[in-house]
């Protein structure tokens, strides 16, 4: 079981820790014997994988229900282009971490929440759409070049709260777009924390959005993979 690392609650996703490499629950004899691999930002990160905690994280819930191990790659604050930790740490194509080993049954990217802005002389400025566009594109590369036919790949729309709905539409669109253009199965996730309760702090889930964002990547993976 993972140790959750207690910090003060805080708006931005680029100033919680971070936690890479984490074990989810063993391997077992469910559909998906290889595993689940999730790459992500701090709606992944800061969240452990005890039953009955109020941070039990949504990918807990998507391995306990599938009876399968998931392994979380994933870094608060970080996004496709946006260095996590306060612009300090790394981006989702910084991990190729996450493509060692034998090849993982399922593969998911979490994340976009961050990318609404990049970071610039220690600060953050506005992202553009191209900048976002390249990077996202440039990441859905390397995963396609990774990873056998065999692994399943899905791309969650990203998980947003209540706060910024312009930024959700415009980033979730390029991520959308992408994940179209490279032929990847798309995950939307919109309603599972823009709800009331569903957010602590209007980005990060509660244990309510955590499980309803786990119901989302559940359905999802319940149905065969469209073609």
């Amino acid at each position: 079981m993972l140790v959750t690392v207690a910090l003060a609650l805080l708006i931005s996703l680029g100033v919680t820790a971070g936690r890479q490499g984490a074990i989810g629950t063993e391997p077992g004899t469910g559909p998906f014997p290889q595993g689940v691999v999730v790459v992500g930002d701090s709606i992944t990160a800061r969240y452990d994988d005890d039953p009955g905690s109020p941070e039990q994280g949504w990918w807990s819930f998507v391995g306990r229900h599938f009876d399968t191990e998931v392994r979380t790659f994933a870094q608060s604050g970080s996004g496709y282009q946006r260095p996590g930790h306060r612009c300090g740490g790394n981006r989702f194509i910084d991990r190729p971490e996450a493509f060692e080993g034998p090849a993982p049954s399922v593969f998911i990217v979490e994340g976009g929440r961050n990318d609404w802005a990049t970071c610039r002389q220690g600060g953050l400025v506005e992202s553009t759409d191209a900048a976002v566009q390249q990077a996202v594109d440039r990441y859905f590369d390397v995963v396609e070049r990774s990873l056998p036919r065999t692994t399943r790949i899905v791309v969650l729309g990203p998980p947003w709260g209540p706060l910024d709905p312009w930024q959700q539409r415009r980033i979730t669109s390029i991520v959308h777009t992408a994940a179209k253009r490279h032929g990847l199965e798309y995950v939307a996730t919109k309603g599972s924390l823009d709800r009331p309760g569903r957010t602590v702090d209007g980005v990060h889930p509660t244990l309510a959005g955590s499980r309803a964002l786990g119901d989302v990547v559940i359905d999802a993976l319940s149905n065969r993979p469209p073609r």
